[in-house]
Protein backbone atom coordinates (compact mmCIF):
# COMPACT_ATOMS: atom_id res chain seq x y z
CA UNK A 1 0.00 0.00 0.00
CA UNK A 2 1.34 3.24 -1.12
CA UNK A 3 2.00 5.82 1.85
CA UNK A 4 -0.18 8.89 1.44
CA UNK A 5 1.65 11.85 0.28
CA UNK A 6 1.50 14.78 2.78
CA UNK A 7 1.44 17.62 1.12
CA UNK A 8 4.36 19.31 3.42
CA UNK A 9 6.89 16.76 1.72
CA UNK A 10 5.99 17.48 -1.80
CA UNK A 11 8.65 20.10 -3.52
CA UNK A 12 6.94 22.77 -5.13
CA UNK A 13 8.62 22.13 -8.04
CA UNK A 14 8.45 18.76 -8.33
CA UNK A 15 4.74 17.80 -6.67
CA UNK A 16 5.72 14.18 -6.81
CA UNK A 17 9.74 14.47 -5.40
CA UNK A 18 9.77 13.55 -1.49
CA UNK A 19 12.04 15.78 0.52
CA UNK A 20 14.10 13.62 3.01
CA UNK A 21 14.08 14.59 6.62
CA UNK A 22 17.39 16.74 7.65
CA UNK A 23 19.37 14.14 10.08
CA UNK A 24 21.62 15.31 12.76
CA UNK A 25 24.70 17.00 11.87
CA UNK A 26 26.19 17.25 14.97
CA UNK A 27 28.75 14.44 14.26
CA UNK A 28 29.62 16.14 11.22
CA UNK A 29 30.46 19.73 13.07
CA UNK A 30 32.22 17.39 16.03
CA UNK A 31 34.30 15.76 12.80
CA UNK A 32 35.32 19.12 11.46
CA UNK A 33 36.24 20.55 14.86
CA UNK A 34 38.68 17.42 15.80
CA UNK A 35 40.35 18.10 12.46
CA UNK A 36 40.61 21.92 12.50
CA UNK A 37 42.22 21.04 16.21
CA UNK A 38 44.81 18.79 14.73
CA UNK A 39 46.05 20.74 12.07
CA UNK A 40 46.19 23.59 14.33
CA UNK A 41 48.05 21.99 16.72
CA UNK A 42 50.34 20.64 14.23
CA UNK A 43 51.16 24.26 13.09
CA UNK A 44 51.64 25.19 16.84
CA UNK A 45 54.18 22.54 16.82
CA UNK A 46 55.74 23.44 13.88
CA UNK A 47 56.42 26.31 15.31
CA UNK A 48 57.36 26.03 19.01
CA UNK A 49 60.10 23.40 17.43
CA UNK A 50 61.22 26.32 14.78
CA UNK A 51 61.50 28.46 17.84
CA UNK A 52 63.22 26.15 19.94
CA UNK A 53 65.60 25.75 16.93
CA UNK A 54 66.41 29.42 16.09
CA UNK A 55 66.54 29.96 20.22
CA UNK A 56 69.30 27.27 20.22
CA UNK A 57 71.25 28.56 17.59
CA UNK A 58 71.06 31.94 18.60
CA UNK A 59 72.66 30.56 21.90
CA UNK A 60 75.53 28.19 19.50
CA UNK A 61 75.98 31.98 17.58
CA UNK A 62 76.62 34.12 20.83
CA UNK A 63 78.74 31.45 22.70
CA UNK A 64 80.69 31.05 19.37
CA UNK A 65 81.06 35.30 19.96
CA UNK A 66 81.71 35.03 23.21
CA UNK A 67 84.66 32.26 22.79
CA UNK A 68 86.08 34.63 19.70
CA UNK A 69 86.44 37.62 22.01
CA UNK A 70 87.96 35.70 24.44
CA UNK A 71 91.15 34.23 22.08
CA UNK A 72 90.97 37.91 20.68
CA UNK A 73 91.45 39.18 24.24
CA UNK A 74 94.09 36.19 24.52
CA UNK A 75 95.80 37.81 21.82
CA UNK A 76 96.06 41.06 22.84
CA UNK A 77 97.10 40.18 26.40
CA UNK A 78 99.97 38.23 25.21
CA UNK A 79 101.21 40.37 22.21
CA UNK A 80 100.91 43.28 25.76
CA UNK A 81 103.00 40.94 27.93
CA UNK A 82 105.55 39.85 25.70
CA UNK A 83 106.57 43.17 25.17
CA UNK A 84 106.61 43.78 28.88
CA UNK A 85 109.17 40.88 29.21
CA UNK A 86 110.96 42.78 26.41
CA UNK A 87 111.68 45.55 28.54
CA UNK A 88 113.88 43.65 31.47
CA UNK A 89 115.22 40.96 28.52
CA UNK A 90 116.94 41.17 25.36
CA UNK A 91 115.69 37.77 24.10
CA UNK A 92 112.57 36.42 24.35
CA UNK A 93 113.38 32.64 24.58
CA UNK A 94 112.57 32.89 27.96
CA UNK A 95 109.14 33.32 26.83
CA UNK A 96 109.37 30.21 24.47
CA UNK A 97 106.32 27.64 25.09
CA UNK A 98 104.98 29.58 27.69
CA UNK A 99 101.27 28.69 28.18
CA UNK A 100 98.73 30.61 30.44
CA UNK A 101 95.04 30.06 31.26
CA UNK A 102 93.14 33.47 31.49
CA UNK A 103 89.75 34.87 33.01
CA UNK A 104 88.50 36.65 29.84
CA UNK A 105 84.70 37.75 31.25
CA UNK A 106 82.30 35.91 32.94
CA UNK A 107 81.79 32.54 31.80
CA UNK A 108 84.93 32.55 29.28
CA UNK A 109 87.81 31.75 29.28
CA UNK A 110 91.01 31.46 26.99
CA UNK A 111 94.35 29.38 26.73
CA UNK A 112 97.18 30.58 25.09
CA UNK A 113 100.80 29.74 23.98
CA UNK A 114 103.59 31.33 22.94
CA UNK A 115 105.72 30.15 20.40
CA UNK A 116 109.56 31.56 19.23
CA UNK A 117 109.52 30.84 16.09
CA UNK A 118 112.81 33.46 14.98
CA UNK A 119 115.35 36.01 16.04
CA UNK A 120 112.49 38.24 15.22
CA UNK A 121 109.01 36.42 15.37
CA UNK A 122 106.94 34.55 17.40
CA UNK A 123 104.10 32.81 16.95
CA UNK A 124 100.47 33.08 19.82
CA UNK A 125 97.85 30.61 19.99
CA UNK A 126 94.46 31.31 21.85
CA UNK A 127 92.21 29.05 22.44
CA UNK A 128 88.77 30.93 23.63
CA UNK A 129 85.77 28.95 25.62
CA UNK A 130 82.11 29.79 26.33
CA UNK A 131 80.05 27.03 28.05
CA UNK A 132 81.43 24.11 25.66
CA UNK A 133 82.21 26.09 22.36
CA UNK A 134 86.01 26.72 21.65
CA UNK A 135 87.15 29.39 19.25
CA UNK A 136 91.24 29.13 17.92
CA UNK A 137 93.13 31.94 16.79
CA UNK A 138 96.98 31.82 15.33
CA UNK A 139 99.03 34.99 15.15
CA UNK A 140 102.07 35.13 13.67
CA UNK A 141 104.03 37.88 14.44
CA UNK A 142 107.21 39.45 13.28
CA UNK A 143 108.85 42.49 15.41
CA UNK A 144 111.89 44.74 15.35
CA UNK A 145 113.05 45.36 18.83
CA UNK A 146 114.29 49.10 19.32
CA UNK A 147 116.08 48.61 22.33
CA UNK A 148 118.90 46.84 20.69
CA UNK A 149 120.26 49.80 19.27
CA UNK A 150 121.97 52.59 20.59
CA UNK A 151 120.51 55.01 17.97
CA UNK A 152 117.43 54.69 15.85
CA UNK A 153 116.72 56.34 13.02
CA UNK A 154 114.15 56.75 10.13
CA UNK A 155 117.26 58.58 8.12
CA UNK A 156 120.84 59.08 8.16
CA UNK A 157 123.14 58.50 10.74
CA UNK A 158 126.07 59.98 9.98
CA UNK A 159 129.32 60.74 12.60
CA UNK A 160 128.25 58.85 15.54
CA UNK A 161 129.79 56.11 17.65
CA UNK A 162 128.53 53.77 19.31
CA UNK A 163 129.80 52.05 22.48
CA UNK A 164 129.45 48.80 22.13
CA UNK A 165 130.00 49.12 18.31
CA UNK A 166 128.07 49.10 15.77
CA UNK A 167 124.20 49.97 17.74
CA UNK A 168 123.06 52.01 14.70
CA UNK A 169 119.57 51.26 13.15
CA UNK A 170 119.26 53.81 10.15
CA UNK A 171 116.43 53.98 7.54
CA UNK A 172 114.12 52.36 9.83
CA UNK A 173 110.86 52.28 8.87
CA UNK A 174 108.80 52.01 11.89
CA UNK A 175 109.06 54.34 14.90
CA UNK A 176 107.39 53.24 18.02
CA UNK A 177 103.91 54.76 18.59
CA UNK A 178 103.39 57.22 21.58
CA UNK A 179 100.09 58.78 23.56
CA UNK A 180 100.69 62.23 22.97
CA UNK A 181 98.13 63.15 25.40
CA UNK A 182 99.31 60.76 28.09
CA UNK A 183 103.11 61.76 27.92
CA UNK A 184 101.91 65.59 28.37
CA UNK A 185 100.00 64.34 31.58
CA UNK A 186 102.46 62.28 32.72
CA UNK A 187 105.01 65.38 32.23
CA UNK A 188 103.23 67.78 33.75
CA UNK A 189 103.44 70.24 35.94
CA UNK A 190 107.23 70.09 36.22
CA UNK A 191 108.57 68.92 33.23
CA UNK A 192 106.24 70.52 30.02
CA UNK A 193 107.36 72.77 27.93
CA UNK A 194 104.79 72.81 24.66
CA UNK A 195 107.13 74.99 23.12
CA UNK A 196 111.21 75.42 22.80
CA UNK A 197 113.45 74.17 25.58
CA UNK A 198 116.90 76.30 26.26
CA UNK A 199 119.15 74.28 28.67
CA UNK A 200 122.44 75.94 29.81
CA UNK A 201 122.48 75.48 33.73
CA UNK A 202 125.90 73.17 34.35
CA UNK A 203 123.25 70.47 35.79
CA UNK A 204 119.92 69.29 34.89
CA UNK A 205 118.31 66.54 36.62
CA UNK A 206 114.59 64.85 36.04
CA UNK A 207 112.68 61.90 37.66
CA UNK A 208 111.60 60.43 34.88
CA UNK A 209 111.21 62.71 31.22
CA UNK A 210 111.08 66.05 29.65
CA UNK A 211 108.33 66.73 27.47
CA UNK A 212 109.42 69.52 24.89
CA UNK A 213 106.84 70.73 22.11
CA UNK A 214 109.70 72.11 19.90
CA UNK A 215 112.71 72.46 19.78
CA UNK A 216 115.56 71.41 22.90
CA UNK A 217 118.94 72.68 22.76
CA UNK A 218 121.38 72.01 25.09
CA UNK A 219 123.75 75.14 25.75
CA UNK A 220 127.93 75.68 25.72
CA UNK A 221 127.58 75.31 29.85
CA UNK A 222 125.78 72.44 30.49
CA UNK A 223 127.14 69.60 31.47
CA UNK A 224 125.70 66.90 32.97
CA UNK A 225 121.56 65.78 32.08
CA UNK A 226 119.96 63.22 33.60
CA UNK A 227 116.42 61.80 32.75
CA UNK A 228 114.51 61.16 29.42
CA UNK A 229 113.51 63.65 26.32
CA UNK A 230 110.48 63.63 24.73
CA UNK A 231 111.16 66.40 21.57
CA UNK A 232 108.79 67.51 19.07
CA UNK A 233 111.15 68.88 16.64
CA UNK A 234 114.82 69.48 16.66
CA UNK A 235 117.81 68.65 19.13
CA UNK A 236 121.10 70.67 19.48
CA UNK A 237 124.04 70.29 21.22
CA UNK A 238 125.64 73.68 21.13
CA UNK A 239 129.56 73.40 20.13
CA UNK A 240 131.65 73.99 23.68
CA UNK A 241 135.46 74.89 24.27
CA UNK A 242 137.37 73.10 27.19
CA UNK A 243 133.97 71.95 28.38
CA UNK A 244 132.46 68.29 28.65
CA UNK A 245 129.17 67.09 28.84
CA UNK A 246 127.27 63.77 29.45
CA UNK A 247 123.42 62.86 29.03
CA UNK A 248 122.11 60.34 31.10
CA UNK A 249 119.02 58.89 29.55
CA UNK A 250 117.33 58.34 26.66
CA UNK A 251 116.27 61.06 23.51
CA UNK A 252 113.34 60.49 21.38
CA UNK A 253 111.89 63.05 18.57
CA UNK A 254 108.60 61.73 17.20
CA UNK A 255 107.81 64.06 14.77
CA UNK A 256 109.07 63.18 10.87
CA UNK A 257 112.01 65.06 9.45
CA UNK A 258 113.37 65.79 12.90
CA UNK A 259 117.42 66.62 13.08
CA UNK A 260 119.59 65.41 15.67
CA UNK A 261 122.89 67.57 15.80
CA UNK A 262 126.42 67.54 17.91
CA UNK A 263 127.86 70.31 17.01
CA UNK A 264 131.53 70.40 17.43
CA UNK A 265 133.32 69.35 20.93
CA UNK A 266 136.43 70.33 22.22
CA UNK A 267 136.88 67.72 24.73
CA UNK A 268 133.93 65.32 24.14
CA UNK A 269 130.22 64.93 24.42
CA UNK A 270 128.30 61.36 25.83
CA UNK A 271 125.26 60.00 25.99
CA UNK A 272 124.54 57.03 28.09
CA UNK A 273 121.40 55.29 27.08
CA UNK A 274 120.23 56.41 23.59
CA UNK A 275 118.62 58.13 20.87
CA UNK A 276 115.47 57.45 18.75
CA UNK A 277 114.83 60.04 16.38
CA UNK A 278 112.25 60.60 13.14
CA UNK A 279 114.28 61.84 11.04
CA UNK A 280 118.34 62.42 10.82
CA UNK A 281 121.31 61.91 13.52
CA UNK A 282 124.34 64.12 13.27
CA UNK A 283 127.13 62.77 15.63
CA UNK A 284 129.15 66.67 14.76
CA UNK A 285 128.85 68.93 11.87
CA UNK A 286 132.52 68.79 10.91
CA UNK A 287 133.07 65.43 8.95
CA UNK A 288 136.80 65.41 9.66
CA UNK A 289 136.03 65.03 13.26
CA UNK A 290 133.99 62.35 13.34
CA UNK A 291 133.66 60.69 16.73
CA UNK A 292 133.40 64.08 18.98
CA UNK A 293 129.75 62.44 19.91
CA UNK A 294 129.75 58.86 21.78
CA UNK A 295 127.07 56.80 22.44
CA UNK A 296 126.90 54.39 25.56
CA UNK A 297 124.48 51.77 24.74
CA UNK A 298 121.88 51.17 27.84
CA UNK A 299 119.19 49.36 27.38
CA UNK A 300 117.56 49.67 30.71
CA UNK A 301 117.32 53.79 30.35
CA UNK A 302 115.90 52.87 26.93
CA UNK A 303 113.42 50.71 27.81
CA UNK A 304 112.50 53.06 30.83
CA UNK A 305 110.98 55.47 28.46
CA UNK A 306 109.35 52.83 25.89
CA UNK A 307 107.10 51.18 28.22
CA UNK A 308 104.79 54.44 28.05
CA UNK A 309 104.57 53.45 24.42
CA UNK A 310 101.78 52.06 22.61
CA UNK A 311 103.10 48.52 23.06
CA UNK A 312 103.77 48.65 26.67
CA UNK A 313 107.47 48.37 25.60
CA UNK A 314 110.39 47.90 22.87
CA UNK A 315 108.79 46.08 20.52
CA UNK A 316 107.22 47.33 17.50
CA UNK A 317 105.38 44.91 15.72
CA UNK A 318 105.85 45.25 12.04
CA UNK A 319 103.28 42.30 10.69
CA UNK A 320 100.68 40.09 12.17
CA UNK A 321 98.73 37.55 10.39
CA UNK A 322 96.11 35.60 12.15
CA UNK A 323 94.20 32.84 11.26
CA UNK A 324 90.53 31.54 12.73
CA UNK A 325 90.59 27.40 13.18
Amino acid sequence: MRARLNKNNRDKRHPFRVIQPVKNEKGIVLIGLLIFIFFVGMIVLSLIKLLTAEATLQVIDINKKRALYAAQSGIEYAMRSINEYAVHNSSLFGVNNYSEDLNTGSGTHCVITIKITGPKSFKITAVGYSQNYAQKIEKKVNYIDVAKYAVYATGNVKYIRTIPYGRIYSHAKYMPLFDQDYLIQLAKPKHYYPKDLYINTIFSFTKDFVYVGRDLTFGIFNWINSGNFVVGRNVKIRSSFGIFGATFGTIYQFNSGSTFLCQWQFIWRALQGGIITNGNVYGTNIPWLPFRLSVYYNRNRITKLLRYSVNGGPLIYTTGEWRLH
